[in-house]
Order: structure tokens, then sequence, then C-alpha cells
């Protein structure tokens, strides 16, 4: 009996080891005996090779006090490179950059910014999701003889911005013709010009924090605030609506363009010397890519861009803008098969080889 028992056992646990091996790998690489989930007239599709990319930037993260009546304060980097790596697979992308003094375009009299940011998002064939987290501190004034009367620099290495934006989108086409991931990270190529209107929510959360007021005292009762502020917590939440579409040339070549306007709803408190302030309200965002490049079998090349801007009023008369934007230049390669997935008449990947007159198909 006992040794009954063990073999039941032993055979139960193969068999679920075996189920859960089915599922993780069901998970990687899906159904490959479903049909194409896309229209392949449109759509050429490499989703399992693994692409590496070596990615260079150069990045907006602004902070804006805002005037009604015209005129406003504006803080930047000093440095806008980033370098990083990304990793692309299936549905999955992953990209980290961050800031390397010796390649960076340094003015050492505005003093010195540092910044690093990761990127990770889903993109499927209709829902995509991205997350991006940067934190970036050191800042100068811009056109500082406006507002202090001298041209010499305001360096505010104290200033410090941390954001993290979710964006999720839905392709209302049901043709499945237009492809995120050819015009975002080329795991995929846009073989025919197509696009879609888009409906999306987005998520933003900003930390602007510095060891002092923002404003000097002088520009306090410039910007008609009874004290200046040395932080701010803001939180936006909404809903974005759009169209994407990429233009495809010489079988290889792209040119990719999208704009989702809308509005969030704002949480936000703002740190003063005395108190903080917490207030809500309706708040405008704009998200807006622009991109081109070539996109081989084996290699890709492309240079993008995304912006994103938000700004909501932190007193009367008186608002503060945000904004994070970079462009993007990637080189990658991808691994493995260089041809694309062709589908043969049962979903699986066709012309592996012919025995004779019978065509010989291979499911992995």
């Amino acid at each position: 009996m006992r040794r009954i028992l063990v073999l039941l056992l032993s055979a139960f646990t193969l068999n679920a080891q075996a189920q859960l091996g089915d599922k993780v790998r069901s998970a990687l690489a899906g159904d490959t005996l479903a049909p194409p989930d896309h229209d392949t007239a449109y759509i050429a599709t490499y989703r399992s090779n693994l692409v590496i990319s070596a990615v260079a930037k150069l990045q907006l993260v602004d902070v804006d006090v805002e005037q009604d009546a015209g005129g406003g304060l504006s803080f930047s980097t000093n440095s806008m490179e980033q370098y990083g790596l990304g990793l692309d697979y299936k549905w999955l992308s992953v990209e980290a950059t961050f800031n390397v003094p010796a390649f960076s375009d340094y003015d050492a009299s505005l003093g010195k910014t540092s910044s690093k940011g990761l990127g990770v998002g889903f993109t499927g064939r209709r829902l995509w999701a991205r997350g991006f987290w940067n934190t970036t501190e050191g800042y100068y004034l811009n056109d500082p003889k406006r507002w202090t009367g001298s041209d010499a620099p305001v360096v505010r290495p104290d200033l410090s911005n941390r954001t993290f934006l979710l964006s999720a989108h839905y392709a209302l086409s049901g043709k499945r013709r237009f492809s995120e991931n050819a015009a975002n990270f080329q795991m995929e190529r846009q073989k025919k010009s197509a696009g879609t209107f888009v409906a999306g929510l987005s998520a933003w959360h900003t930390t602007i924090a510095a060891d002092s007021s923002i404003l000097s005292p002088a520009l306090v009762d410039t910007f008609q605030l009874a004290t200046g502020f040395s932080g701010l917590r803001r939180l936006l939440v909404g809903a974005t609506i759009g169209y994407a579409h990429t233009f495809s040339f010489w079988q290889k070549g792209f040119i990719h363009a999208a704009i989702f306007p809308g509005f969030t709803y704002a949480d936000q408190s703002i740190t003063t010397p005395t108190e903080t302030l917490h207030g809500t309200g309706l708040a405008a965002v704009t998200e807006f890519k622009l991109g081109a490049g070539i996109n081989g079998d084996r290699w890709y090349g492309a240079l993008t861009t995304s912006f994103y801007y938000s700004t909501t009023p932190i007193a009367e008369k008186l608002s503060l803008g945000t904004n994070y934007g970079f462009v993007r230049f990637a080189l990658g390669i991808r691994l493995g098969d260089p041809g694309s997935r062709r589908w043969g008449l049962w979903g699986c990947e066709s012309g592996v080889g012919s025995l004779e007159s019978v065509d010989v198909r291979l499911c992995v």
C-alpha cells in the first residue's frame, strides 16, 4: 500500500510539474496553433526574437511657474543626455537609462545635473501600457536677468523632480492593421501604412522638492503668493483619446505620429514655510509622439520622441507646469532567426522544410 501511495504521489507531482511547465511555456510563447492575431498583409512580427538595443536619449524635464497674465519662471537641467540599454521580448519591454558625465555637454557655470530612468511596458495587439520612472536633481533658472536683474546664473542643486508616469491605451480599430510594437519598440514591422483611433488612461505622480523656497523672496510679490513654496506633490489620473498612425515606405522605412489629449483629476499639495496646503481640481494633459526609422529583419535603427505636458493651478492666477519628454535614438539587433514569422495553414511557421511533396511545419 505504501508503495502504491508513493507511486500515486509521484505521478501526481510529475503531472502537476508538467502542467505548470506547459502554462509557463504557453505564457511565454503563446498558442502556436492559433491563427495570427493581426492582418499579415500589414504587419510582420519578430516577437519570438529577443531584441537588444543600445539607447541614447536627450531628455527634457522642466519645472515652470506660469502666470495667467504672461511671463513664466522656468527651471531647466544642465545636462539632458542619458544612455542605457533596452531589452524586448514578446509583449515585454524593459529599458534603463542614466546620465554619464563623461559623455554629457555640461556648462560648469550652471551646476551639475544627475538623472536616471526606468521604463517597463506591455504591448499587446490592441492594448498596450507603459510605466516610466525618472528622477532628476540639479536645475538652473532660465533668463535670470529678467527675474534678478543680473546675468549671473542662478543654480539650484537642491531642486529635484521625481516623476512616475503610467499610460495605457486601447486601439479602437478592430482591423488589427496597426502595430504599436512596430512604431515604438520594433519587435514588429509595419509593412503597409495604417492607423487607429485610441482611447487611453493615464496616471502621473510628480514630486518637486527643494531645501528652500523655489521662489526667491524678491519674487514672492511678483507671482502674487503670500509666501514662497519649497515643495509640491501632484497626482493626476484621467482619460485621453486621440489618433496614432504609422506611414510605411521603402518596405522597411517608417514614420510614426500620435497625439492623445485629455483631462485628469488632480490632487496636489504645496509645502510653504508655515504649512502644507492641499487641493484638488481639473488639469489638462497631452501625450505626443513622433518617430522615424529603418526596420530590417536583423537590425533596426529608430529616432523617436515622446512628450508629456500638464499644468494645474497652484494659487490664484498662477499655475505650475511640468514637462517630461525625450528624443530617443535606438540601435537594436534581433537574436535568433532573422526571418519574420510566417504562418502556414495551421498557424505554425511554414517553410521550415519539405519531404518530397509534403510540406513539413514545425510548431514550437
